[in-house]
């Protein structure tokens, strides 16, 4: 797969110019991650395969310029006041891709094509989902409740539910994340992720680029 080029240079955390398309009707690939173009961390983006899960990670975390800095180092973020992890946001982005491509469950894929239909761009649609996905990891990890397929089938079903169908603004561009969030709050603006003791719960909310 290609490699970045190079080790980390001063400014090589900045934002370059680069955009994507929008994901092409009926492609579970572009539905997972859409086509990129530009550089992000010295690569090409259009040489990335979203097929390929290596490849895909630096199409997820493309889109999150506001995250490049922290991503590089491994750091914790605060957004709102919240901590903020985004190495665990683009994960959460990984899980629902993954089981977008891999069609597991089915009504997955339906529920990406209802919410499309319904007006919602990629990002909002890859936060609803990943919404739920970060619920059911907390509450599996914590021992409230283990994972059962059955309820989180009938919760895809319920989407979009009271999010609207609008681009992701600075409230929500990291929405997924914040679903899993901690109980005692960060004051830096970037933490080493080594120095947190807690798995942090799950809510909502991404910084604006």
């Amino acid at each position: 797969m290609p490699q970045p080029t190079g080790p980390p240079v001063p400014g090589a955390g900045e934002t370059t110019e680069r955009w994507f398309d929008e994901p092409l009707p009926g492609d579970r690939r572009s539905r997972a991650a859409p086509p990129g173009h530009g550089s992000y961390q010295g690569l090409d983006l259009e040489l990335l395969d979203p097929a390929d899960e290596d490849e895909r990670v630096f199409l997820l975390e493309a889109p999150h310029p506001e995250c490049e800095d922290a991503l590089l180092e491994d750091d914790e973020m605060v957004v709102d006041g919240e901590p903020f992890k985004p190495r665990l946001h683009i994960t959460l982005h990984q899980v629902v891709a993954n089981q977008l491509l891999a069609g597991n469950p089915p009504q997955i894929w339906q529920t990406v094509q209802r919410l499309a239909g319904l007006g919602y761009d990629w990002h909002n649609i890859m936060h609803v989902i990943a919404r739920l996905v970060g619920d059911d990891i907390y509450q599996a990890t914590t021992g409230q409740k283990p994972f059962d397929l059955r309820d989180y089938v009938q919760r895809l079903s319920e989407l979009p539910g009271d999010r609207p169908a609008r681009p992701p603004g600075p409230a929500d561009r990291l929405a997924p994340e914040r679903s899993i969030r901690r109980s005692s709050r960060g004051h830096l603006r970037h933490k080493s992720a080594e120095q947190n003791g807690r798995f942090p719960r799950f809510s909502d909310g991404c910084p604006s680029a």
